[in-house]
């Protein structure tokens, strides 16, 4: 994704699937250039879950049904170096570098030589939380994934984007069930408002605020973003600025210098940015702010 318009066009399409094997289709033509045909993604299910329950915590899969069914009834998940790895680091990194760095076990040498008969045999993971404090494990896969530094970056934005709009139709189909209060509250939330605007404009206390915005965010469950029910959330010029060098990969420092502010200014607005975008975290928010205009 090289400029605006590219991304652009990625994260419109990702906004037009309605399914998770929509999203799929999508995200998997734009990786396969970086030899990448598969991906798995969903939340971590306590040890020991059983199989069935396990495959609830997905998000988005286009594993073959049969390696699946194998890595869940095996307990794959709570044994595999690679989901260990991305759950304690975050950053996106190919399988064969975590490989290369732990011990071989009896069990992993099973696991990687089973994959390999799905065409599984090289890929990249990654981790990042959602809204609601949960912690998403992201895998994709190939026989022969070829990526820079920079094409990491590129497929982790990519991965974000989707699953951000996965876990959003997830919400949506929950909205429903929010009372009236919640509903005004989220909305306006989503719209910018402090709690304290909130209080004032519905005539209810702050700490009624608080208590339906939460209740709100549990009902629609993890990853829900927040301005998608409301209108475009609103930046502040210094905001949309910080987070447009973010976009192009600028560190908080690098922002600083471009602007003439300290660092901790540009942290700030990009850390006010992300929040008015309901984002999990930066990629999140450059993602969420293309999607809905802010740059426009």
């Amino acid at each position: 994704m090289g400029d605006f318009r590219e991304t652009r066009v990625f994260v419109d399409a990702i906004q037009k699937a309605q399914t998770p094997a929509a999203i799929c289709n999508v995200l998997i033509a734009f990786t396969q250039r970086f030899g990448l045909h598969t991906v798995c993604a969903g939340t971590l299910p306590p040890r020991g879950a059983a199989p069935g329950d396990q495959v609830g915590h997905l998000v988005l899969s286009s594993w073959p049904q049969e390696w699946i069914d194998r890595y869940v009834s095996r307990g794959y998940i709570f044994h595999d170096p690679i989901v260990k790895h991305v759950r304690e680091s975050g950053n996106a990194v190919l399988w064969r570098d975590i490989l290369n760095d732990v011990e071989e076990t009896r069990q992993t040498s099973k696991m990687m030589s089973e994959a390999r008969g799905f065409k599984l045999v090289d890929g990249i993971a990654m981790s990042f939380p959602t809204l609601e404090g949960s912690q998403i494990i992201m895998s994709f896969g190939g026989e022969e994934a070829e990526l820079s530094k920079k094409d990491l970056g590129v497929v982790s934005f990519a991965a974000t984007c989707a699953v951000a709009h996965a876990l959003g139709l997830r919400g949506a189909d929950r909205y429903g069930d929010l009372d009236m209060l919640e509903k005004e509250c989220l909305q306006l939330a989503a719209r910018g408002r402090s709690h304290c605007e909130i209080s004032e404009r519905l005539c209810i206390d702050h700490d009624e605020v608080t208590h339906h915005i939460e209740q709100a965010k549990r009902k629609l469950g993890p990853g829900h973003t927040l301005y998608r029910l409301g209108e475009a959330p609103r930046l502040t010029p210094r905001e949309k600025e910080c987070l447009e060098w973010a976009a192009f990969g600028k560190s908080e420092w690098e922002v600083s210098q471009i602007l003439g502010i300290s660092e901790h200014t540009a942290e700030k607005h990009l850390l006010n940015a992300k929040t008015k975008l309901g984002a999990a975290n930066r990629v999140h928010a450059v993602a969420e702010a293309i999607r809905c205009g802010v740059f426009d």
